[in-house]
């Protein structure tokens, strides 16, 4: 999913004579890389990326283009249709400005026409070549959803896979708390991800992270602890009682993979009734 489209590439050089930008820096993903959506509905979360010069200091008022990968991953076979892909519904390429924080948001992303994999890069030229950011993103075909309330608080599990699930919580001003209890690729370690995010009508977008640098107490050094990126989640859910999460990991461990799992739920906190469900 990290190739360099060829066609982004024209377009780059195309522009190169007044696009070039003086530093020598970074482009991190923030956020909304890994969501999934239905197949030509809009993805629920902004990209949104961050430019930083060689020192980790945020660089306001650079413009960052935002393009989709188009027949990334196909190369040597048939690409998928224009429309397969994901859109942002405007005038393409997208090209935002950075905040003072070095923060930039891209237009709306709707899905295409086509289940699967795709990606959308963001990108600036500079004296020293191109700088890239790489979200990944998964369309998958509909299913029925309810909206996400209160009541979807409690444990989540495949009963087919009893031994690892999901502990969610549904928090105030619209966000959804989740982590998931699992072990690694391997299966040498446990292994939990998680983190909060927006909750848009029958949709949660999680920014998943595991940590580094912890170690059981007294030993437990803060200073030593850092969040590090997994990937994301998005949950959905069909009733009360059943829903799903698509998980995509854009770390550099490829063994985590995409892809999705049924989940049912396990337990329902005290208080919280079946009437409260939509």
């Amino acid at each position: 999913m990290r190739r360099f489209a060829r066609n982004a590439f024209a377009f780059a050089c195309f522009f190169a004579s007044f696009a070039a930008t003086a530093f020598d820096g970074s482009l991190e993903v923030v956020s909304g890389s890994g969501q999934t959506t239905f197949v030509g509905t809009p993805f629920h979360a902004p990209l949104v990326a961050r430019l930083v010069d060689g020192s980790g200091m945020p660089l306001a008022g650079v413009d960052v283009t935002f393009e989709v990968d188009y027949c990334n991953g196909f190369e040597g076979s048939t690409c998928p249709p224009a429309s397969a892909y994901p859109y942002f519904g405007g005038v393409l390429p997208v090209i935002a400005t950075t905040d003072s924080d070095g923060r930039v948001t891209a237009e709306p992303l709707i899905a295409g026409s086509q289940a699967g994999p795709f990606a959308v890069f963001a990108w600036i030229l500079t004296d020293s070549g191109f700088i890239r950011a790489f979200f990944t993103l998964q369309q998958t075909p509909p299913m029925a959803t309810v909206p996400i309330t209160p009541a979807f608080s409690g444990a989540w599990y495949d009963p087919a896979q009893a031994g690892h699930g999901i502990f969610i919580e549904v928090l105030p001003s619209q966000r959804l708390l989740a982590y998931w209890f699992a072990f690694t690729p391997d299966g040498a370690h446990q292994a939990w991800f998680g983190g909060e995010g927006a909750i848009t009508s029958d949709f949660a977008v999680i920014d998943a992270n595991s940590g580094i640098g912890g170690r059981w107490i007294p030993n437990f050094d803060p200073a030593l602890y850092a969040p590090q990126r997994w990937g994301a989640l998005t949950f959905a859910f069909t009733d009360c009682n059943h829903g799903r999460v698509w998980f995509v990991n854009d770390s550099d461990d490829a063994a985590w993979g995409s892809g999705s799992m049924d989940i049912t739920r396990l337990t329902e906190p005290a208080g919280i009734a079946d009437t409260a469900c939509p």
